[in-house]
């Protein structure tokens, strides 16, 4: 059997309202647009390992006004045996878009933060040798998702966005996978430029796989004695730049378990950046209202 990654993550429905500009502190703005889309970081990532041809099972929780969620994501291929019920609403997003393609977002964690260990044990039960670990930071115990996925000999991938201080507590050196966008590496690593913070989240973090997205700079992979660099995919038109972090993760760990081949991996996971930006929602999926 094909290993499968299991995405403990989140489910937002995410509100996207086009604007002119960002609105500013005191002022009221009339949006030109209003759609709805899903969303969360962990949902966009599994959408896109599927999309690449990777196996998925999603753990996580959603609220009665999201049940349609969980019917989309089995729709698709994924696992959602154990993307549960909450009596809290579902997370959501409310997100601007302006007309370069540039967002601002608002999140609230709902139904994400109520996931419990008992939870998580049973989706672990379930695993085999092969199969992964992925984890965003949108979601409540992520030290001892961690801890658990390793003391089964699982390889474990975490997507260090939102970023905010508890992230530097977390068991970082049991990590066989990081993901930062620039702005996290350079929080993690307190330095700055490229360079620098290769070398020092490097020996941070020694048996750790880095991969740093870099925006229309491209992305990095360094392990060890390797480091790789990737150009970004132009495109025709930036349209919403919400969710291209998440293709990227998605798509990068799906391709890496399918080949084994890091270069090859960010190839297809810059494609997949590309083609999400040229686009409204943070999915490939059509707005649902």
């Amino acid at each position: 059997m094909r290993p499968v990654i299991l995405n403990f993550g989140s489910c937002n429905i995410d509100h996207v309202y086009t604007v002119d500009a960002f609105v500013r502190p005191g002022e009221t703005l009339s949006s030109r647009t209003y759609q709805t889309f899903p969303g969360g970081k962990g949902l966009n990532q599994s959408v896109a390992i599927v999309q690449a041809g990777g196996a998925c099972s999603h753990i996580g929780r959603i609220g009665r006004d999201g049940e349609w969620l969980k019917g989309m994501l089995h729709s698709l291929g994924i696992n959602t045996d154990f993307l549960t019920v909450s009596t809290e609403p579902t997370g959501h997003a409310i997100i601007q878009v302006t007309p370069d393609g540039e967002n601002a977002i608002i999140t609230h964690g709902g139904a994400n933060h109520t996931t419990t260990q008992s939870e998580i044990d049973s989706a672990l039960e379930t695993t085999k040798d092969t199969d992964f670990v992925l984890i965003q930071n949108e979601i409540k115990n992520v030290s001892y998702i961690i801890e658990s996925a390793k003391k089964r000999g699982l390889q474990v991938a975490f997507n260090a966005a939102p970023i905010n201080n508890g992230v530097e507590g977390y068991p970082l050196d049991a990590l066989d996978l990081l993901f930062l966008n620039e702005t996290e590496a350079e929080q993690l690593s307190r330095t700055r430029g490229t360079a620098e913070i290769i070398r020092a989240l490097a020996r941070k973090l020694p048996e750790t796989k880095l991969i740093i997205t870099l925006g229309g700079d491209g992305s990095i992979y360094h392990y060890k004695d390797e480091t790789l660099k990737q150009i970004a995919i132009d495109t025709d038109q930036i349209v919403d730049t919400t969710g291209a972090g998440d293709a990227f993760v998605g798509t990068f760990l799906a391709h890496l378990i399918k080949s084994g081949i890091p270069r090859k991996a960010l190839v297809e996971a810059a494609k997949a950046s590309a083609e999400c930006i040229s686009r409204k929602g943070a999915t490939i999926l059509s707005e649902i209202t």
